[in-house]
């Protein structure tokens, strides 16, 4: 039997997420929501702490936009079939609430005494002037990549690279690739760095 405090995040997850996500098209996995758009995909997580327990819950809000080319061109990734619903941790672009909100990293509590209904109105909140405006900013790959170039976006180091290499962007290619060779001191991520550029024909 769940205990007040599940139901209470339970109910947090269903009108705070659930209800406004379902007409626009998000699918739902567990606490995650997924939209696939024409070109990317966008990807809402609420992930709980590792600290939590039935009685206290402590979770936040990462997104993630999925670019397909970015996934196919990651080494690790190599002969794999695109999943139908990516995770979090797949993505080229990650943020949490706190971010968005350019505040420090954001975590919300639940427990017995917690107003759920306070929660569930800030969950909205969240969602209709954080999230959804920042996911209707790069909703077609055009706009993304507007914003890429304008560095206007928190990457995985190798992310422009990899991109633009497969999108055969090769002048945007060789220029991140000669950037990130030249700033990195890891000897490691430099090799890592040249393989890429072998692979798309920058060295």
């Amino acid at each position: 039997m769940k205990t007040q405090t599940e139901l209470k995040f339970d109910q947090i997850i269903k009108n705070g997420f659930h209800d406004i996500l379902k007409p626009l098209e998000f699918k739902k996995k567990a606490n995650n929501f997924y939209l696939k758009r024409l070109d990317l995909g966008h990807i809402i997580n609420i992930q709980k702490s590792s600290f939590y327990s039935k009685d206290h819950i402590r979770f936040t809000i990462n997104t993630g936009i999925f670019v397909p080319e970015y996934w196919i061109g990651l080494f690790h990734n190599n002969g794999k079939e695109i999943p139908i619903f990516p995770t979090e941790p797949e993505c080229l672009v990650r943020q949490r609430i706190g971010s968005l909100r350019n505040q420090n990293d954001t975590w919300y509590e639940v427990d017995e005494t917690t107003d759920e209904k306070g929660l569930i109105i800030e969950m909205r909140i969240n969602l209709e002037k954080y999230i959804l405006p920042y996911f209707e900013q790069t909703k077609t790959k055009e706009g993304f990549l507007e914003m890429l170039d304008q560095n206007e976006l928190p990457l995985n180091p190798l992310g422009k690279l990899v991109v633009y290499g497969e999108l055969k962007h090769v002048s945007k290619a060789r220029s991140e690739y000669n950037k990130l060779l030249n700033e990195s001191v890891n000897i490691y991520f430099k090799q890592t760095v040249k393989d890429y550029g072998l692979k798309y024909g920058l060295a």
